[in-house]
């Protein structure tokens, strides 16, 4: 009942406030539905079955054409990350001509399509600071149900917990590299809230996060969790931009941290992340272990030089028979994409999917959002803005949580990577473009005195 109430309360209270506050809302229902995916949920046979996303886009749409005159100066070409993703459609797109899996290419072409639509309508409608502080609260929101959902579940298989995906992230290890940045944000919001109750908020939605990612018990989750947090922890201790008490604060998060990890973490949790070290050994014939993943990544380099522009979705499946060695390949062959095994890596799965200028495309758009994080940051050191300097640290840091867990899961085109990207474009748009324009209209006024 719980679930349900939750689900309508979001739903409807969202599309309330997307016409009565702000138009942002509806992404963040959108964000939310993502999270709650009912057709996967105990609960979902409780609701109608209707497709709860489609109508939130749908609705975007409509609020985008009627506050089209305040919206309208949002231009989507105006950021850097734009063009970069674009240009990654765009190869998708090509890349149908010689598909070697034309129908599984068109499928996750089309779902592509779709997000890169998504987020674009999105970027329009965060018009202000308020609005992206909006749009990522819905993420963090929409992260914690899925962590409450998870300690509802308990682990259901083995070690681990299962059957708790997304429509893109069916298994555990997607779910939980969904989860990782919304940890960064936690400890932004833990570090930056108002008062004494949003604290206790945050650390309560902190604690929900990582006991999911104990339990579902992702090793790459957890390391990018740890890079990502450590590199916000020690923008915050090395920064010159400094806050009243900054540096005792972030020994008394660190502090919060490692008791944090001492509650949650179980002798499960501890066996299955010391256990890289022993795989990291390396390669044993015919066992299927993390190390054996490079050998994959090996592979995909190969077909790249023997297929350039890339295979299309699942390419790297069909061919991998001709690429892996027999002592390193596990498991019978799967029928339906023709070949074997996938690469387990974004970056290669990039590259073996849409060649070398695909993931050229791919890494700059990291490199684009790393720019535009740079730009920014200058621009509130100058301007003493110590709330939003450390927002875009943390969302950097989300970033860079993300992008670990991309070296070995094959996420590239993943739901949640494009609202990070969807972050510094809006960031870099608000702050910046905005200022820029609100300065030169300033001049222009000046100009006729």
């Amino acid at each position: 009942m719980l679930n349900i109430l939750l689900f309508w309360s979001t739903y409807f209270g969202g599309i309330y406030a997307a016409f009565t506050r702000a138009p942002v809302f509806a992404f963040m229902v959108y964000q939310v539905v993502y999270f709650y995916n009912p057709p996967l949920r105990w609960w979902g046979d409780s609701i109608p079955t209707l497709s709860y996303s489609f109508y939130m886009v749908a609705l975007m749409v409509a609020l985008l054409a009627l506050n089209w005159k305040k919206l309208k100066h949002n231009k989507l070409l105006e950021v850097p990350q734009t063009k970069w993703i674009y240009l990654f459609l765009i190869l998708h797109l090509i890349a149908s001509l010689y598909a070697v899996l034309p129908v599984r290419h068109e499928i996750f072409t089309t779902y592509f399509l779709k997000l890169v639509i998504t987020i674009s309508i999105a970027y329009k409608l965060i018009n202000t600071r308020q609005d992206l502080y909006l749009a990522i609260s819905g993420y963090v929101f929409g992260a914690w149900y899925l962590s409450f959902y998870t300690f509802q579940i308990g682990r259901n298989s083995g070690d681990r917990v299962e059957g708790i995906g997304t429509v893109d992230s069916p298994d555990s290890n997607g779910i939980a590299a969904t989860l990782a940045p919304a940890v960064v944000f936690g400890i932004y919001y833990l570090w930056r809230s108002p008062n004494w109750m949003y604290r206790t908020l945050s650390l309560i939605i902190l604690a929900f996060l990582c006991n999911a990612l104990i339990l579902i018990n992702s090793r790459g989750a957890v390391l990018g969790v740890a890079v990502g947090g450590m590199y916000m922890m020690y923008d915050l201790y090395k920064s010159k931009l400094k806050g009243k008490y900054q540096r005792a604060t972030v020994v008394g998060l660190c502090l919060i941290g490692l008791v944090g990890l001492s509650v949650v973490a179980d002798d499960t949790f501890i066996e299955r992340f010391t256990s890289i070290k022993e795989e990291s050994a390396g390669v044993k014939e015919d066992e299927e272990t993390g190390s054996s993943r490079i050998v994959y990544w090996g592979a995909a380099y190969q077909l790249a030089l023997d297929h350039p522009f890339g295979t299309g979705a699942y390419g790297f499946n069909f061919y991998s028979s001709q690429y892996i060695p027999a002592n390193t390949f596990v498991g019978r062959q799967l029928r339906s994409t023709g070949g074997f095994k996938s690469v387990h890596s974004s970056w290669f799965s990039a590259l073996a999917e849409v060649g070398f200028l695909g993931l050229f495309a791919l890494l700059m758009i990291f490199l684009s959002c790393y720019l535009s994080a740079k730009k920014m940051k200058k621009y509130f050191f100058e301007t003493n803005n110590i709330n939003d300097y450390y927002l875009v640290t943390a969302m950097q840091g989300a970033l860079l949580a993300f992008a670990v867990t991309m070296v070995f899961l094959d996420r590239h085109r993943a739901e949640v990577l494009y609202w990070l990207f969807l972050f510094f474009m809006a960031a870099h748009n608000v702050f910046l473009n905005k200022n820029k324009h609100s300065e030169s209209s300033e001049a222009n006024k000046d100009s006729f005195k």
